[in-house]
């Protein structure tokens, strides 16, 4: 037998892992017998008993051990596709008797034999010989029990066991060597349909697939980087602008609401301590507002995704100087004196008045009206300098928190411009380290995009030498003067050769 090529070998052995083991199988095997095969109802156990009596005929379980492969078909329609793909292991490894049986009940059985023929043709192109013999195993057997001879060899089964003899003597010749052939064959297709397949893998992009997405996200990534961030910088310091100044501001009103009520309600010793009550709620408004800016300046750092900033020095500890309120008495407190001192005496002679009636109490009435008049206009006198004082406190609570509030507002402006800045700066810094870290990860990923184009470049150049590798080998087992495969159109049935099927057929009694 023609032997394999080393370069034959070793592509069966990368591509077809037990090729050679089944080509091995296939050299030392020694095929006897006929196996029997076909459709469902096509008359197969009465085929087989018959074939048996007559003798001579050995029967195989197996395709793989049969010398010859016999196919039952029925003669009411032509075989399918699906059935003669099943046949064809068969077909391209041994000889096929391809039996139509029952032509005795249809009329119509030539063209059904062509059609057969003309399947297995299309299908198998490289079926190693194939006959078709169209028989009627009822006749057959009809025949046999009533000693009728013509009716027997009507019936075709003598041409069947015939041919059947012939290719079981040809089998001890060229039995093995076809088996051999065609496992080489299918071992072959085998190793080239996954080389075809790993090719079509390969070229298709499915293993770069992951690497370009990944590279298209890196390159969007750096083409919208830094901008998405600036914006949402801009918008955020504008935020905290707004809200800082807003809080700080309704803080401040809420203070001097407070103060406005403390001072109505404040006697003259609550006066006294009232600027310093002011002045320790105008440092805790001024922390609160600077530690609400804090906060929210940490938000927007969380937000752009940067590392925390060192902020600034709190001023929680800071003395805040407001000053003390001074007041200077001038000529309206003077003013307020003569005038409480006549309204005092001139409502006490008023209440004393009805006393000058009775002469004996003239000296009590002028000492009454002395002392009463005095008491009234220190009364008036002392209610009139609280007014004043208190809207003294009042004017200077206001202008204080005032100046408190734009200093904070000022302080609190500050920081956000310096925040802004710093923010911006950390943010391009950001910036460029992304762009660096991007750089390094599109580079990597373009090295392995290299690396696998260089490996797709090698592994079809392989694939493009197996497949010649496995041509080379396979011309080893083409032609008839190697006693190999030959590919061959398979025989076809011809009126001529059966001369007993070209009369009407005699049916049956």
């Amino acid at each position: 037998m023609t032997p394999l090529s080393e370069d034959m070998k070793s592509v069966l052995r990368r591509w077809n892992s037990g090729a050679l083991d089944e080509i091995d199988r296939a050299r030392g095997s020694r095929p006897a017998g006929v196996h029997l095969t076909g459709t469902a109802g096509s008359g197969k156990s009465e085929l087989r008993r018959e074939l048996s009596r007559l003798g001579g005929i050995e029967f195989s379980d197996s395709v793989a051990d049969a010398a010859v492969v016999m196919i039952v078909v029925d003669a009411s329609a032509p075989v399918g596709r699906v059935e003669v793909e099943q046949w064809r292991a068969a077909l391209e490894s041994t000889p096929v008797v391809f039996v139509v049986n029952k032509i005795d009940v249809h009329r119509h059985w030539r063209e059904i034999v062509s059609a057969d023929s003309d399947v297995v043709a299309e299908c198998v192109p490289r079926a190693v010989e194939c006959t078709f013999h169209p028989i009627s195993v009822r006749l057959a057997r009809t025949g046999r029990e009533s000693g009728d001879t013509a009716m027997s060899v009507e019936s075709g089964l003598g041409a069947v066991a015939d041919r059947l003899g012939a290719l079981l003597l040809q089998a001890t010749a060229l039995g093995s060597q076809r088996k051999y052939a065609a496992a080489v064959q299918d071992c072959a297709s085998g190793a080239r349909a996954s080389i075809v397949a790993r090719a079509r893998a390969v070229t298709g992009g499915s293993d770069t697939a992951e690497l370009r997405a990944r590279r298209a996200e890196l390159v969007g990534e750096r083409e919208n980087l830094g901008g998405d961030r600036r914006a949402l910088l801009h918008n955020r310091i504008q935020r905290v602008r707004v809200e800082s100044l807003h809080v700080a501001a309704e803080d401040f009103r809420a203070l001097v609401a407070e103060a406005k009520a403390t001072i109505d309600g404040a006697g003259r010793a609550e006066l006294t301590h009232l600027p310093v009550h002011v002045a320790e709620s105008a440092r805790g408004a001024r922390n609160r507002a600077d530690a609400a800016l804090t906060a929210r300046l940490r938000t927007v750092q969380t937000d752009l995704g940067l590392a925390p900033i060192p902020a600034e020095s709190s001023v929680a500890d800071d003395p805040l100087d407001i000053g003390e309120p001074s007041r200077r008495r001038g000529i309206e407190d003077l003013v307020m004196i003569v005038v409480g001192a006549s309204a005092g005496v001139g409502l006490g002679r008023l209440v004393v008045s009805p006393m000058a009636l009775v002469p004996a109490w003239a000296v009590a009435n002028t000492v009454i009206a002395l002392v009463l008049g005095g008491a009234l206009a220190w009364w008036i006198t002392r209610s009139r300098a609280l007014v004043a004082d208190r809207a003294h406190l009042r004017g200077w609570m206001q202008e204080s928190l005032a100046r408190v509030k734009s200093s904070v507002e000022q302080r609190l402006l500050s920081r956000i411009l310096d925040a802004e800045s710093m923010l911006a700066s950390a943010v391009a810094t950001a910036d460029r380290d992304a762009v660096a870290r991007i750089d390094v990860a599109l580079a990597e990923v373009d090295a392995e995009l290299r690396r696998l184009a260089d490996h797709r470049s090698a592994l079809l150049s392989a694939c493009d030498r197996d497949l010649s590798a496995l041509e080379r080998g396979l011309e080893r087992f083409r032609g008839p003067d190697r006693g190999a495969f030959v590919p061959r159109e398979p025989d076809h049935f011809s009126a001529a050769r059966a001369e007993p099927f070209d009369e009407p057929v005699r049916r049956s009694q």
